[in-house]
């Protein structure tokens, strides 16, 4: 029985606890006296009756006595996304940019590099007896700005035989023609929007430094009206207040049923970090953010904070998504597929040679081994399930072997879990249970 005796840090909160199975997906708040009956069962050899006791009572009316499900298990290895960078070219030069999009010199995949990635995806899905496949096309730079192979390997998808789901991970900067084509042929939609005009256009300019928001918020609205589904992605930076003000413009303004928001940290051109105290700064924005998303009957969700999955690793790469770079290099995520970035040689295992896509098992078999030997740093920590112990990107350091860092994201994750908990055990009349959760938006590599 896996178990978590989490203290509750409120004021009047002395002496309770969130008593958490993250396996079981059940949590509630107990005295003392609860959570150490709760840690002598768990520790019990099965089978063993608990005491009778009045906490021992009100664990059975919990639903605690059940056993934990088997653990989620490794992701299996078969590619089942691909996930093609076009461009690093970009329309506008946001200030916490992880790719440095548009500044260095141009990058543009070629369409038959893609149609072979998508090819090899089709085929293991086939293989794997799966009825779809998914292209996403993603960061590095906008997809749309490399629009003729986007709709070229768009229509390439579509012909194959097996069912294709196309996703976009977009700055909605389209012309109305791309927007026409946009909402009728591309399934699952991620937009790149920050708030409100004020936080837009200060973090996402256009290259000549004018406001970008007037041409996402039409593109937006035009969306909301021919009912197409999309969630919106935030980056926030400092100052932390005005971060719940956005989350409400966007509530107010766009029809999205999730909102992700991602902490810009200190990469690349990015001048906003994250580092030492600033963490808790976030995590209470974050949450007064939540709770007025909440009123707005969405959902507000940070990455490396989800009590409501169990899952044993953070995003899809290198598992199941296919990862193809301009110039036709394999990598493990988008994040890191500049050949600048300092983990790209660790986190790149194949390229395309010829007319197939060639994997380099020892170098993919390493990164294997180095999301094992994190998630071993985790297995202590109440947050593993619902982090998979976090991206890898921010928690390994430039070294060969990669050596594993301390990262202020544990210590975010953890602060911002515990809350969530708390919230949800509120709302839901002292139980909260994972079937009463609602799920994580689909799509995204985290």
């Amino acid at each position: 029985m896996e178990l978590y005796n989490i203290p509750l840090n409120e004021p009047g909160s002395e002496g309770k606890f969130i008593i958490y199975r993250p396996l079981l997906g059940l949590a509630f708040i107990g005295n003392r006296a609860m959570a150490q009956l709760a840690e002598q069962i768990a520790r019990a050899e099965p089978g063993i009756p608990p005491p009778a006791s009045p906490a021992g009572e009100l664990l059975q009316a919990t639903g605690f006595f059940q056993p934990d499900p088997p653990a989620p298990d490794e992701i299996q290895t078969g590619f089942t996304t691909a996930v093609l960078l076009l461009t690093n070219r970009c329309h506008l030069r946001c200030v916490y940019c992880y790719a440095n999009a548009g500044v260095e010199a141009p990058l543009a995949l070629e369409v038959e590099h893609g149609k072979i990635v998508i090819d090899a995806v089709c085929a293991q899905a086939q293989q794997a007896g799966l009825d779809q496949f998914e292209v996403s096309f993603h960061g590095g730079g906008e997809p749309t700005f490399a629009w003729e192979t986007l709709k070229a390997l768009a229509q390439y998808a579509r012909s194959q035989p097996v069912a294709v789901k196309i996703s976009l991970t977009t700055n909605a900067m389209w012309s109305p023609a791309q927007r026409e084509w946009i909402l009728a042929n591309v399934d699952s939609l991620s937009i790149s929007m920050d708030g409100s005009p004020q936080t837009q256009d200060a973090q996402r300019p256009l290259v000549s430094g004018k406001p970008s928001s007037g041409i996402v918020l039409k593109n937006i609205a035009a969306a909301d009206r021919a009912g197409v589904s999309y969630g919106i992605r935030m980056t926030a930076t400092a100052p932390w207040e005005r971060f719940p003000a956005d989350v409400g413009f966007i509530c107010e303004h766009m029809g999205c049923k999730y909102i992700q928001v991602e902490p810009a940290f200190n990469i690349q051109r990015g001048e906003h970090a994250l580092p030492g105290i600033e963490y808790k700064q976030f995590a209470e924005a974050f949450l007064e953010a939540y709770a007025v998303a909440r009123a707005h009957q969405r959902t507000l969700i940070y990455s490396g904070a989800r009590p409501g999955t169990a899952s044993p690793t953070f995003c899809l790469a290198p598992y199941k998504a296919l990862v193809a770079a301009p110039g036709g290099k394999i990598v493990a995520c988008y994040e890191v597929a500049s050949q600048d970035h300092p983990l790209y040689a660790l986190s790149s295992f194949g390229a395309i040679e010829g007319q197939a896509v060639k994997i380099d098992q020892e170098n993919r078999e390493r990164l294997h081994r180095l999301f094992a030997a994190r998630r071993a740093t985790c297995r202590d920590c109440f947050c593993y399930w619902s982090c998979g112990g976090d991206c890898y990107a921010r928690v390994f350091v430039d070294e060969p072997d990669g050596h594993l860092i301390k990262s202020h994201r544990c210590d975010l994750n953890r602060e911002i879990t515990a809350q969530l908990l708390a919230n949800l055990i509120e709302e839901h009349n002292g139980v909260w249970t994972r079937h009463s959760a609602e799920p994580s938006p689909e799509g995204g590599l985290g």
